[in-house]
């Protein structure tokens, strides 16, 4: 999968003004793991993925470039446009746009909702659950088994099995995040 976290972590750090080295420490990995990842030739763990939106304050979304820049209307185009101004650019929001099966966005949708549950799983008693995400979102990065859709389709399972097998209990809030990862699952209409 293209995730383009490198540019993003790129664009953070040089906001902030920091190093490789400084970013680094921070994370307590190498300059050279810091590297890899700006340059896209590794991606950091979700865990790391994690620690680096709490770091830069910043969502999931946005560190994983998911965030949808809204485009401003021309003054000309504002003049000669028939209705109101409530109305204007209606027809461009609210069509349907297929999402596919294979897509990559639907993995980028995936990693944003695993970092989001794992930053709210506590570390001792859903352990064994975070690790799961965790394996899942390296699967996802990865493409090792060929297939988004082949992935989401195991993961159900999965989740189900490993929160029966350790008596897990999620949250509302965690539940509802894992609901939404599996409804990727289906090809809707947006």
């Amino acid at each position: 999968m293209k995730i383009e976290v490198g540019q993003k972590i790129k664009e953070q750090r040089g906001q902030r003004a920091w190093s490789q080295q400084e970013l680094a420490e921070q994370l307590n990995v190498t300059r050279q793991t810091v590297s890899k990842w700006e340059l896209g030739k590794s991606y950091p763990d979700l865990e790391g993925l994690v620690a680096l939106t709490q770091l830069f304050e910043v969502s999931a979304d946005c560190l994983l470039g998911l965030t949808v820049t809204v485009s401003k209307c021309s003054w000309f185009s504002v003049l000669f446009r028939r209705g109101s101004r409530d109305t204007m650019g209606e027809d461009k929001i609210n069509k349907p746009v297929k999402w596919y099966a294979g897509g990559q966005d639907r993995a980028k949708v995936a990693t944003a909702i695993m970092m989001d549950l794992v930053a709210h799983l506590n570390t001792t008693t859903e352990k064994p659950f975070r690790e799961l995400v965790g394996q899942y979102y390296s699967e996802l990065i990865r493409q090792q088994s060929g297939s988004n859709i082949y992935v989401f389709d195991r993961m159900g399972l999965d989740f189900s099995k490993c929160l029966r097998q350790n008596g897990i209990k999620l949250s509302p809030e965690n539940s509802a995040r894992v609901d939404k990862l599996l409804q990727l699952n289906y090809i809707r209409y947006m």
